[in-house]
């Protein structure tokens, strides 16, 4: 024991350096060497709500050298950790740059019942709630213009805005806001425009050549008023986007031949693209609007990337940051193609890495302890390992249900996700999110809703082939399987989970206080939790816990036979758990392919891509602990908590009263 408890210490240590020196090294990139310096802001809006920001400000910025700005908005169900690479690469350029958290996402409040209502409301007729800024659709990215122009070290004739998928679609009526207050005797603060995988405002999924503004409390018999896109405009519509820019000229690799790419460009008083006719990917299109005096600019990128890579693909990017420096002034202009941002996500990677094998060598360092070591097995018959199947008859159960129980549930996954979303009603059935006071984020529910079930189904299975199968041979009986436990080992068992999981956490803040950072791959992301967070993961967890105890159980008592290798078996079931997953994509991409159209709901499928690191990484957890203490549990709860806990602090969150369906 005191071998394996040092060698365990040695583990820990091990992980906890190298999950340091990522933080470090990912500081001194967000940093750019020390040249930008990190603030995190927090800025209360007209109604009295909170919104969560990070600021990147680079030293040239001085009250006497002011410099440009750029505000960034992430998409729905992220936060604004997805837009800090495009924030710092453009802060090393010498632009002051702030991401910050949409309403009801991450660290900001949540005060609306769907956070989403600037992408179902906004549109090319902006009416009289875009008067003001407490009632306009801008998701807090006007009083961050706000904000900005106020600064000193900031240049208010160049401040520009980007957004990706909701942030692109917000992003524009911020834009429109400006623009009417303009209209108004205002100020329009904003200079430069530029979306990714979203498109410019429409009227019927046709884009409309100028804002159509309705002034006045209602457009009934108003005077509608023009307002033209006086402003650099940008559009970055990746190739494979599933999410967007299928058009009547096919898919959204076709969309530069579409009449809105058209319309984009012909915005222009120097440009008449007839029918027929292709936008020039990646042309910087130069020209006058409604006989301004100043000149403008128009582009169109079309990176081969999917929705999801917006924030993250160097193709997107690299367009943003391109886009910006020929917009705005550039202070330190570095080509677009130099970028070091990769850098620090392979940090954050390896830090998440690290971040799980902290939370393992830790709860494996505290088993060496007298008071949780009773959790522990005595001997090898302590944990059941099925036999493997001998008859052909017995072979088929094993294979036909383990794969039956795999695809068959991700049949039932977008219609149980559509019946949830739908009840916000019909005209919001097929994007909109539904939560209750006990659940307030509409798609964790849908999610925990629908592994809660897939993992019911597993066991019902496994218990049709025991009947059919396993029973009749007489070598086992469910006391075998050691599901049994006292209330002693049942309250060391939470207890363990729970330290474990909050020593990975704690590198979390550490991440977070001292280097701005956090773990995570792409929009996968492990950040420190604020207090509201912890309270919404407490009541998903119990659905979660139903998935991964049953998942553990139709692994290690029903799939994992005694004479496989054990690397075979756990490869075996990480592939099992993402097969469906697997199909489902394979399915949703190739059709895509095909016919430049998803077949199903595109926003959710996105939303599975990271289950299947989750089903990988609970698998080995659930496999380590169970060898450990010939038990499922502790396995299955380190994961309920640790995955609960990830997916309840990146995504929306919904204020919402009702308690039921």
């Amino acid at each position: 024991m005191n071998r394996q408890r040092r060698f365990y210490q040695r583990f820990l240590a091990t992980s906890m350096v190298i999950c340091l020196l990522c933080m470090a090294l990912a500081y001194v990139i967000r940093t750019d060497f020390g040249k930008v310096k990190i603030k995190e802001i927090s800025i209360v809006d007209g109604n009295g709500n909170k919104i969560a920001a990070t600021m990147f400000i680079p030293k040239t910025a001085t009250k006497e050298n002011p410099a440009p700005a750029v505000a960034a908005l992430h998409g729905s169900f992220n936060s604004r950790e997805s837009e800090s690479y495009l924030c710092y690469e453009l802060a090393r350029r010498g632009y002051v740059t702030v991401t910050f958290d949409c309403d009801g996402h991450g660290d900001s409040d949540y005060y609306k019942d769907n956070p989403m209502d600037a992408f179902f409301l906004v549109t090319a007729e902006p009416g009289a709630d875009f008067e003001s800024i407490d009632t306009a659709p801008t998701s807090g990215m006007a009083p961050i213009i706000d904000y900005l122009y106020d600064l000193s070290f900031v240049d208010k004739d160049q401040i520009g805005i980007t957004g990706h998928s909701l942030g692109g679609k917000t992003t524009v009526a911020v834009y429109a806001y400006y623009k009417i207050q303009e209209i108004n005797g205002g100020v329009n603060k904003i200079r430069s425009v530029y979306l990714v995988d979203n498109q410019q405002l429409s009227i019927n999924g046709s884009w409309s050549s100028h804002l159509l503004y309705h002034p006045g409390a209602d457009k009934e018999g108003r005077e509608v008023i023009e307002l033209p896109y006086d402003v650099d405009f940008g559009v970055s519509l990746c190739k494979a986007d599933e999410n967007n820019g299928t058009t009547e000229a096919g898919g959204p690799w076709n969309f530069s031949k579409s009449k809105n790419a058209r319309t984009f460009i012909n915005e222009l008083d120097e440009f008449q693209l007839n029918e027929g006719e292709q936008v020039e990917v990646g042309r910087y299109y130069r020209g006058h609007v409604d006989g301004s005096e100043e000149e403008y600019l128009r582009i169109l990128n079309q990176p081969s990337e999917i929705h999801m890579l917006g924030p993250y693909g160097i193709g997107s990017n690299s367009g943003a940051i391109d886009f910006f420096q020929t917009s705005l002034t550039a202070p330190n202009k570095i080509s677009a193609d130099n970028l070091i941002y990769p850098l620090e996500m392979l940090f954050n990677a390896v830090g998440a890495v690290c971040f799980f094998l902290i939370i393992y060598s830790f709860c494996r360092l505290l088993l060496t302890y007298d008071y949780f070591a009773v959790l522990l097995v005595r001997s090898e018959n302590d944990i059941y390992r099925p036999a493997a199947p001998k008859s052909l008859k017995d072979k088929m159960y094993y294979w036909g249900f383990m794969v039956i129980g795999s695809i068959i549930p991700i049949t039932w996954m977008i219609p149980l996700a559509m019946w949830v979303g739908g009840h916000k009603g019909e005209t919001f059935a097929a994007r909109s999110l539904f939560g209750t006071v006990l659940w307030p984020q509409g798609n964790q529910l849908e999610q925990a809703l629908w592994v809660a079930t897939a993992g019911v189904w597993t066991v019902l299975l496994f218990t049709v082939r025991y009947w059919v199968s396993i029973r009749k041979s007489g070598e086992v009986k469910p006391s075998d399987w050691h599901l049994k436990m006292s209330l002693g080992e049942t309250g060391r068992t939470l207890l363990l989970a729970f330290l474990s999981v909050g020593m990975g956490y704690a590198m979390t803040f550490i991440a977070s206080y001292f280097f701005g950072s956090y773990f995570g791959a792409l929009n996968w992301v492990i950040r420190w939790p604020n207090s509201r967070t912890v309270l919404i993961a407490i009541r998903y967890v119990p659905i979660f816990l139903l998935f991964y105890l049953t998942n553990a159980f139709t692994q290690n008592i029903g799939r994992m036979i005694s004479t496989r290798k054990e690397w075979k078996n756990v490869a075996l079931m990480c592939f099992i758990n993402g097969l469906g997953l697997l199909l489902l994509w394979i399915y949703q991409y190739y059709t895509f392919s095909a016919v430049g159209k998803v077949p199903l709901n595109s926003a959710r499928v996105m939303q599975t891509w990271s289950f299947f690191i989750v089903q990988s990484v609970c698998t080995v957890f659930a496999r380590k602990m169970y060898l450990q203490t010939g038990k499922i549990y502790l396995g299955a709860t380190i994961n309920a908590l640790v995955f609960t806990m990830i997916s309840v602090g990146h995504t929306m969150t919904l204020n919402v009263t009702n308690w039921w369906f």
